[in-house]
């Protein structure tokens, strides 16, 4: 009984985190600006569905020439990147959660009801679905032929990209109260790496799932449990042979991924995932100011506080700057060597709250909840 009521307690707790999440008040217009650089809109595509309840764990999939994705209406798509056209898309019933990783043109996409599914565009089929212990709240990896996946309830699994057979899978304790998330394992180096709810970020050996290291990325602190929550939840990132994490409430971490020891660690608290390139490190805090910092020893380079308020999504780099999108859907680039807001442009009028952003470097790709798809560049 009391277990029931925990359960019914955090879910209430979640419910009422989303429901003020659709009720922010408006952003204000951002100070206007003599854009420094010409960001302009490449494309806009109406798609059949959007991200749903949040746009982390739908994100897009820029490889080659194309854009992978899938919407909360079970539809996959594979766009042209420089144009938006349709190359080939999936239409299913399922209730998509989390998506997507590639292999080829086969992806890889949870669902809520604990299913995760093998979709393969050129022969326009489901391959095959496996159900897991609970519902899936971040995508898939995949590498060397297998999948690696987090489940609610703290299970990690390694199951065979070619049948959905479990290879294996290892259990973490949760903590009674958790931010709704999970963070998106990695394999790397013959290691699974992953991030818990108990803010800890640890790696498995890939041939059999023993545990090689945990480092605590932070340790849950104070009276009450939501003071204490301290969620890896943040995508890990991995470069350089270094692995970069951030906790809810907490820090961004950096450890070696050989043996797990700390390298640096900064007093940062984040739900998003960091971005790096050339050993800067770009993060985004709970309150929406920019850091950046020296990915190899931590040591602060700049901070922008001037959109803080503004419930920035995770930063990504756009040839030599820093982009990050906002809740009234304005797009900012950042120069990445101060800081200094040099551009800003509306993505979409009717852009929700919540839409992610990715880049692969040359364009941003915007999945948004109105069914929209865009793409920016300048």
């Amino acid at each position: 009984m009391m277990f029931k009521k925990l359960i019914l307690s955090v879910a209430m707790f979640s419910l009422f985190l989303q429901g003020c999440a659709l009720t922010y008040p408006p952003l204000p217009e951002p100070e206007v600006m003599i854009n420094k650089v010409d960001l302009r809109t490449d494309w806009r595509k109406g798609v059949n569905g959007g991200f749903g309840e949040s746009s982390e764990r739908f994100t897009l999939v820029p490889h080659g020439d194309f854009l992978y994705f899938t919407t909360n209406k079970g539809v996959v798509y594979k766009l042209r990147k420089s144009s938006g056209s349709r190359i080939a898309s999936f239409e299913s019933d399922l209730d998509v959660s989390a998506g997507v990783a590639l292999n080829g043109d086969t992806v890889y996409l949870g669902t809520y009801n604990a299913e995760l599914v093998s979709i393969s565009l050129s022969e326009q089929k489901v391959l095959w679905k496996k159900v897991l212990t609970s519902e899936i709240l971040s995508e898939p990896t995949y590498a060397s032929n297998k999948l690696a996946v987090q489940t609610a309830d703290g299970w990690l699994s390694l199951l065979s990209a070619n049948t959905g057979d479990t290879l294996w899978r290892i259990k973490e304790d949760l903590p009674a109260l958790t931010v709704r998330g999970t963070s998106s394992p990695l394999i790397q180096d013959g290691k699974v790496i992953a991030g818990f709810s108990n803010g800890k970020i640890k790696a498995f050996s890939l041939l059999n799932g023993s545990e090689q290291w945990s480092y605590e990325v932070r340790k849950p602190t104070g009276r009450y449990e939501i003071e204490r929550l301290s969620d890896v939840d943040g995508r890990l990132v991995v470069e350089n042979g270094i692995v970069y994490a951030t906790a809810y409430n907490g820090t961004v971490t950096a450890v070696n991924l050989a043996n797990g020891r700390l390298l640096w660690q900064r007093s940062i608290p984040s739900a998003l995932s960091v971005s790096i390139k050339d050993d800067v490190l770009i993060a985004v805090d709970l309150e929406s100011n920019v850091v950046a910092l020296n990915a190899l020893n931590g040591a602060e380079l700049w901070t922008n506080d001037s959109l803080k308020g503004r419930d920035l999504g995770s930063p990504a780099f756009l040839g030599e700057y820093v982009a990050v999108i906002d809740r009234a859907g304005y797009v900012h680039l950042l120069n990445s060597k101060n800081g200094n807001v040099e551009a800003r442009k509306v993505a979409d009028l009717n852009l929700p709250p919540g839409s992610r952003m990715v880049s692969d470097g040359q364009q941003l790709f915007i999945l948004t909840r109105n069914e929209q798809v865009t793409a920016l560049t300048y």
